[in-house]
């Protein structure tokens, strides 16, 4: 990796993202394998920055991947190509020599180049502690720079690996089924079965913005060795540990200046600030706070500090200010990367918004039972003329008998191409986006065939619904027939997922933090909240117990209906059941005013994740989007819109107590139906499953006004935190949890909007974040019966937590 900024002669790509730069990473499944078939992603570019990691993912993902033993492609084609030569890279290479594979690693410079970047005397850490290194790389200690080389290239002329240095891949070419050209900006091409990219960040520096920040001659981006300067003016830019690293190593022999936009060098490690502070101190050197660089010139730098600008004497610019994922070479490959907004992203999300549109405001007109059905069809207005014509009959011979036709053509051809790709031998007919056609064209006959029983085109046969949906009666020797109306079965359905995907997320992260959460979200939402409420209405019909179990857990203002006492009862009634429903409405007020703020001020907002509804569908049916919500400072703006819907929620509720409806029906069809269900739920896959918790949630921003007395806290162990931003990446609610951790500051209600899902505790590869006030240690470490140990986690010796997985 070069000394300055890397320069690419491809064109910049453009690209909309809604997460940080630092944030957009490679999609890949628990495989290793990318959203494009063949091509494995593996290392720092997945946003683990830990050795020890990345060596045992390149020892993992080679056992991982399916080759082709009786491929018919030649001695030329390799089985696998990997990219970098970094402990990721290498640890797969000598894990694919044992395996006798054919393979080849290409590195646009020296292998280890990253360490080999490494000021002199840098350490690397063997990191996390816990974790059993099972690579070949010899890798279960602190080592400092020149150790960890001289072991590296030990192991590399031991095993003869087969790298290829000083050359650099231009591009990536998909050729076919798992078949790949991997080309070189020499121009040398290899083909291979498979790709694994394990480049790192660190050669993909964050550039200085300013005039003259583009003089090679002076500004470098990295620090090879500090016998390169001597008697020079110095201005180092950045303020964490690299930058302060390279200030205290040229600070004997040089007139060194740090510049730093920050307050204070919180995200540095506890030794390297006192270092450098104690220098500064002593004025061994200088540190400008609040500082931005405005104009390099030769001889001299113009510095905003504070607002007011200096012209200082310098002779070099070093740039620190941290790396940024090689997000122009993963898309020329074709990857998918999160927060990065595709076409195909942009489609599925308005189409994700539609299906929430429809179970949110049209569904309840559609049952899936006949015997709920009411009188007609759902009339098409305006097309009375096609009635008999020979348009309408053209179309149902292209849909009824064309189409079918043709798909089976296509899935005939798809299949037929599989197995020749699968011997090694080029499709038959390749033909683009085929898996999109064949689930368009099965859509289109399967709704061919439902159409006639819910649509017409002649108004004597329409009718006011609801309509009858065929296909579906054989549910209902299942599903209760109360279930027949399609909203009544999407809730049937939303509660079902909750408990099946509760259970999944729980075995998979085997973490007794996940275990707690998703058991008390299922046993909250299958009693009091929805289960035992609903099946009393199933089998003994109107009943006051139901609006009061639902009113036990559903609080105002995320229940408008919190203190009315219809439907829970009405005329005819029994007297008794006004009774109940008077018990209902003051049992709300009591839930609303006094048990939730009480709740949140000794546990914070555990409401959301583990007993509303709301957060019941997002900590479990959304779990697996949880790292797609919007980050960064403008998202955080757009919280505070939440306080408006508090407002209206009690203008609204006011003006219903007085016998005023109209505000009420309107706050529920544009804030409790659109917001809440369908724009919220639609878009879950796409911008999260917090969007409606964070941005317009009135009832989560009554927590959030509690919450600044509240005793909740997550708490970092100072000084251990290694700027992964893993946290950051996985926080559904956008919180800046990396910079707190970095100070060493806890994470509490005063300042973010927590929901306390924990699962940045969960997630956390250093395992340094606790719930509540840090743990007792002794002699020996950790208390017993500490649950924040790391060994009572669910993390294994060896066995890591994992890069970003798909749902």
């Amino acid at each position: 990796m070069s000394a300055n900024a890397p320069k690419s002669d491809r064109k910049k790509t453009t690209y909309f993202a809604t997460v940080p730069p630092q944030e957009i990473l490679p999609i890949v499944n628990g495989r290793y394998e990318s959203s494009v078939k063949g091509i494995y992603v593996i290392g720092d570019v997945t946003g683990l920055p830990l050795v020890k990691v990345a060596a045992n993912q390149g020892a993992s993902v080679i056992s991982k991947m399916k080759f082709d033993e009786d491929s018919a492609s030649g001695a030329e084609r390799l089985d696998l190509v990997i990219i970098g030569a970094g402990p990721a890279g290498l640890s797969a290479a000598m894990e694919a020599h044992e395996r006798g594979l054919k393979y080849v690693v290409l590195e646009r410079n020296k292998v280890a180049s990253t360490v080999r970047s490494f000021p002199p005397g840098k350490k690397v850490y063997a990191e996390p502690q816990f974790v059993q290194n099972e690579s070949k790389l010899e890798f279960d200690e602190d080592l400092d720079k020149d150790e960890f080389l001289t072991r590296v290239n030990r192991l590399v002329d031991e095993k003869k690996l087969h790298i290829k240095e000083d050359t650099e891949v231009d591009r990536v070419r998909k050729v076919g089924e798992r078949q790949f050209e991997i080309e070189t900006k020499s121009g040398k091409s290899f083909p291979t079965q498979q790709v694994l990219v394990a480049v790192g960040r660190q050669g993909q520096a964050r550039l200085l913005e300013c005039p003259g920040a583009d003089n090679a001659q002076k500004v470098t981006y990295r620090l090879h060795t500090p016998d390169d300067y001597h008697d020079a003016n110095i201005m180092v830019v950045g303020g964490g540990n690299s930058a302060i690293e390279a200030a205290l190593l040229l600070m004997p022999h040089n007139r060194v200046t740090l510049s730093y936009r920050g307050d204070d060098l919180f995200r540095a490690k506890e030794e390297n600030r006192l270092l450098i502070e104690q220098a500064e101190r002593d004025g061994r050197l200088n540190i400008l706070y609040r500082s931005n660089l405005k104009a390099i010139r030769d001889d001299e730098v113009d510095i905003d500090v504070d607002g007011q600008t200096h012209t200082l004497a310098n002779d070099h610019v070093i740039v620190q200010i941290g790396t940024l994922p090689p997000v122009d070479f993963l898309m020329d490959m074709g990857l998918e990367l999160d927060g990065v907004w595709t076409a195909k992203r942009i489609v599925l999300s308005m189409l994700g918004l539609l299906v929430g549109v429809f179970v949110y405001f049209y569904s309840k007109n559609f049952v899936l039972h006949p015997a709920a059905a009411g009188e007609g069809k759902l009339l098409l207005p305006g097309l009375e003329s096609l009635i008999g014509s020979a348009q309408l009959g053209f179309a149902a011979f292209l849909v009824g008998t064309v189409l079918p036709i043709a798909w089976l053509s296509l899935l005939a051809l798809k299949l037929i191409n599989g197995n020749m790709q699968a011997r090694g031998h080029a499709a038959l007919l390749n033909l683009p986006h085929s898996t999109l056609l064949l689930i368009v064209g099965g859509l289109l006959y399967v709704g061919s065939l439902i159409a006639p029983s819910v649509l017409t085109l002649d108004p004597s046969a329409a009718g006011d619904g609801p309509y009858y949906v065929p296909g579906f009666t054989w549910l209902y020797h299942v599903v209760p027939k109360y279930f027949s109306n399609a909203y009544g079965l999407y809730y049937l359905l939303y509660f079902s997922a909750i408990a099946g995907f509760g259970l999944y997320w729980a075995i998979k992260s085997n973490h007794q933090l996940v275990w707690r959460r998703n058991l008390t979200i299922i046993a909250t939402q299958w009693t009091l909240w929805w289960g035992i409420p609903t099946f009393l209405a199933v089998f003994i019909g109107r009943n006051p117990w139901t609006p009061l179990l639902t009113r036990s857990l559903n609080a105002w203002p995320l229940n408008m209906g919190a203190f009315h006492l219809d439907p829970a009862v009405g005329p005819g009634d029994p007297a008794w059941w006004h009774t109940v429903a008077v018990v209902g409405v003051v049992w709300a007020a009591v839930l609303t005013f006094i048990v939730i703020p009480l709740v949140t001020i000794r546990w914070g907002k555990i409401y959301c994740s583990y007993i509303c509804s709301c957060g019941a569908l997002a900590e479990t049916v959304g779990n697996g989007f949880r790292h797609r919500g919007p980050k960064g400072d403008t998202p955080r703006k757009m919280e505070r819109m939440g306080f408006i819907f508090i407002a209206l929620a009690t203008v609204a509720t006011i003006a219903d107590l007085y016998g005023f409806e109209g505000p009420l029906g309107q706050y529920n069809l544009w804030v409790g139906t659109a917001l809440a269900g369908a724009i919220a739920i639609g878009l879950y896959p796409f911008l999260g499953q917090r969007v409606w918790c964070r941005m317009w949630c009135p009832l989560a921003f009554w927590m959030n006004f509690w919450g600044r007395w509240s005793q909740f806290k997550i708490t970092p162990e100072k000084g251990k935190c290694i700027d992964c931003n893993v946290c950051n990446q996985y926080c559904q609610m956008g919180i800046d949890i990396k910079s707190s951790a970095l100070k060493g500051e806890p994470i509490t209600l005063k300042d973010s909007p927590c929901v306390g899902c924990n699962e940045c505790i969960v997630r956390c590869p250093m395992e340094i974040l606790h719930l509540g006030d840090l743990p007792v240690v002794s002699s020996l470490g950790f208390q017993p019966g500490n649950s924040t140990h790391p060994s009572s986690l669910g993390f294994q010796p060896g066995n890591p937590p994992q890069p970003r997985l798909e749902a």
